[in-house]
């Protein structure tokens, strides 16, 4: 399962993958609506800003990549909603099948 998600309310645009070998476990890249200075890196989820996956008990790991943004309360707050969202769609895609 592969799909993306554009959550136009918080400005992020998120790709999920549920790994078939770990069935338990949801991957994501998720990006914010502020545009990197190459356009094709914009739409390409190796390139995402957030990286990571969601384990069992809904154990959330994260990873940032090597990218410079101007941290603004707007995009911190963004990234409490980005956390609620990638929750809600492990609770939706892996416990739901399990």
């Amino acid at each position: 399962m592969k799909k993306k998600v554009e959550y136009r309310e918080f400005g992020f645009r998120v790709f999920y993958e549920r790994l078939p070998h770990k069935k338990d476990t949801l991957t994501f890249a998720a990006h914010p609506y502020e545009l990197m200075y190459d356009p094709k890196m914009n739409n390409d989820p190796n390139m995402f800003l957030v990286i990571g996956r969601v384990l069992p008990g809904e154990k959330l790991e994260v990873g940032f990549k090597a990218f410079s943004f101007e941290m603004t309360k707007d995009l911190h707050n963004r990234l409490g909603q980005l956390y609620d969202a990638i929750k809600l769609e492990y609770r939706k895609t892996i416990l739901r099948k399990i």
